[in-house]
């Protein structure tokens, strides 16, 4: 589907073809034809309609590509620069419209750009030097895998001299971002940037949206030519589509009928805006609601975890409901699970992974939030008020009994853990329930961090939670700066394990210092990769026999972080008893309100298998030296 809909934006199939080959791919009648019509250029017609949206522009191929980034409604650009992309930001010397935002390495500044997509579904865009394209990709797996629209672009070498082995050239650049990319492309002339830049734009931003990456050889940058610059309204066309009218009204009769139904949702909720059609269809029949529960493969939350129907999280074999009879999935890319017996229902914007693993009886493509909505209406026609009240208060009232009880349980835990010096997850996560805003920003990229999710209250009127479904590290303090710069007046807070601030740097310090980011960042630092170590030694194998961490233990050297972040410009401090908690978060909540950054480093309790060893295979290469110099 990705090569048909490439050929078509290349001219190389016609209309009609697309059409017919989405079809063939498993995409109604009525989905093909909306894709193709949104993929389509505006016909001169279209652009005559409104002749203040186009207009025709002379200037370098720098300033043809941020003229057209602004007239499509980009205020941001994420960068780090090079000498090759001068023209870019030679345009930008005079011109308010767009704030150039630096990060001082290319992964940082990808998590900047996604992070800030993420917060407000708009396209992030990344300039970075193409010599520190590897350095990009890795983050770009983050926005691929979880369909986050990111405009990655580089300058490359001058026309005349690819192929020449240049200083800091390899060839085909761009193939290798074809495998994490919807789309990358080379500029050919000059007078082509904008088109190229609008095709870009589109390709990211349809849905199912994610990543693309243009290059730029430096010769058409400096160049002057003459080019059109269309406004965004005229080539960005939402992917709106609504699901076949027979198919909804089968799936209500479903959920209708159904003794023991659950549904599990997923992302692309939040992607559609549908959250509060997800609670209305879920209250309607008391339909007992499965997501993330801080399991990896969600970066969001669509439904409120404290609500009396969240069940937590959608496993193959579930402890509640009991016999489930029917499944309906909406938008969770892996919540095709394939269970014996049950009828499955999944509505996806993605017609490429829906029934990718698992048999569906169901299958509609569809914008999550219409569909919902159209959902609703159909049930709503099928059934009398008095006997959907009648099923919604038999379901509900089960699964109060089974969330209820969750929740004592939760609390038991909390209670626990209440007291000690040791700072455990469960602690930290009830005391920052406790200092976090209701309309704050929980920014998560920390594998075992995940065990605090169910001691705080994410979405409906709650806090939000931002993270990453594959969960690549080195992307949470980055992408906290690009989650603040979209909503400076919430209070933002980026967790990240020590492994994630390692695997990052301290980069991503650097910019929040220099754009006067009041974000916290707290580092739970249990020196050791803690869930790999687990997950390792739980298999049984030769390191769990003997007792040796070969690769997880993350001390000797001991990091300091808060230090770390003291060289750029961020306070910090350290916290290493559970009774210094309270007063470090509220230091760093007034440093916030003064417009600062802060830092804290909790030194979190290791805990599960072999957590009490230390060892780790030591090698000291000074003490091989057969000589002193």
């Amino acid at each position: 589907m990705k090569d048909l809909v490439k050929q078509f934006l290349d001219k190389g199939i016609s209309r009609r073809k697309l059409t017919t080959g989405l079809t063939a791919a498993g995409m109604t009648a009525v989905a093909a034809k909306a894709m193709a019509q949104s993929l389509s250029s505006p016909t001169p017609q279209a652009a005559a309609a409104a002749p203040a949206s186009v207009r025709d522009m002379k200037g370098t191929g720098g300033a043809l590509f941020t003229q057209q980034l602004k007239a499509a409604g980009v205020e941001f650009i994420f960068f780090n620069p090079s000498t090759a992309d001068a023209p870019i930001f030679d345009s930008l010397v005079n011109e308010p419209g767009i704030q150039l935002i630096k990060g001082v390495q290319e992964g940082a500044v990808v998590a900047m750009a996604d992070g800030y997509a993420r917060a407000t579904g708009k396209l992030g865009v990344a300039i970075v030097a193409n010599v520190g394209l590897p350095n990009a990709l890795c983050q770009m797996v983050n926005s691929w895998k979880d369909q986050i629209p990111i405009l990655l672009a580089a300058a490359s070498v001058s026309q005349e001299s690819v192929g020449r082995e240049q200083f800091q050239e390899y060839e085909h650049i761009e193939s290798m971002t074809q495998p994490i990319t919807k789309w990358n492309w080379v500029a050919a002339a000059t007078e082509t940037i904008p088109e190229t830049a609008r095709r870009a734009i589109k390709y990211a931003t349809t849905a199912p949206s994610g990543p693309v990456y243009l290059s730029f050889p430096e010769n058409l940058l400096r160049t002057e030519g003459q080019g059109q610059i269309y406004d965004g309204a005229l080539f960005n066309v939402p992917m709106t589509i609504r699901p076949d009218k027979a198919d909804v009204e089968r799936a209500a009769r479903m959920l209708i009928e159904a003794k023991s139904p659950v549904l599990s949702f997923g992302d692309e909720v939040t992607l559609c805006k549908g959250e509060k059609e997800l609670v209305e269809l879920c209250e309607l029949l008391g339909l007992p609601a499965a997501g993330g529960n801080g399991a990896l493969g969600f970066w969001s939350k669509p439904f409120p975890t404290r609500h009396p129907l969240y069940i937590g999280g959608m496993l193959r074999q579930m402890r509640f409901p009991q016999n489930v009879d029917v499944h309906i999935n909406l938008g969770w890319k892996h919540g095709e699970i394939y269970m014996p017996g049950v009828k499955q229902i999944s509505i996806r914007r993605d017609p490429a992974s829906i029934a990718r693993n698992a048999p569906v009886d169901l299958p509609m493509i569809a914008d999550i939030r219409l569909a919902t909505i159209d959902l609703i209406d159909a049930i709503k026609s099928l059934a009398t008020k008095e006997r959907l009240k009648q099923i919604a208060d038999e379901r509900t009232a089960r699964v109060r009994d089974y969330t209820s009880e969750q929740a004592k349980l939760l609390q038991k835990i909390a209670t626990d853990h209440a007291n000690g010096s040791a700072i455990r997850m469960e602690r930290l996560g009830v005391e920052l329930e406790q200092w976090l805003d209701k309309d704050a920003i929980y920014v998560c990229d920390v594998d075992s961090g995940k065990r605090m999710d169910p001691f705080m209250a994410f979405g409906g009127d709650d806090k939000r939670y931002i993270g990453t479904g594959p969960n690549i590290l080195g992307w949470g303090m980055a992408a906290g700066l690009g989650v603040k710069l979209a909503n400076p007046d919430k209070q933002v807070l980026s967790v990240v394990g020590d492994g994630s601030f390692l695997f990052s740097g301290p980069q991503p310090l650097w910019s929040l210092s220099r754009y006067q980011a009041p974000t916290t960042s707290i580092v739970l630092n249990n020196k050791s990769y803690n869930n790999e170590r687990n997950r390792i030694w739980m298999s049984g194998g030769t390191q769990f026999k003997a007792g040796r961490d070969m690769t997880c233990y993350l001390g000797s050297p001991d990091v300091d972080y808060a230090m770390v972040a003291k060289a750029f410009g961020v306070d910090g401090e350290g916290v290493k008893d559970a009774s210094q908690i309270k007063d470090a978060l509220a230091r760093a909540k007034k440093a916030n309100m003064d417009g600062k950054p802060y830092l804290l480093d909790v030194n979190i309790q290791r805990d599960g298998v072999g957590a009490a060893s230390a060892w780790h295979p030591e090698y000291s290469i000074a003490n091989k030296r057969t000589r002193k110099v």
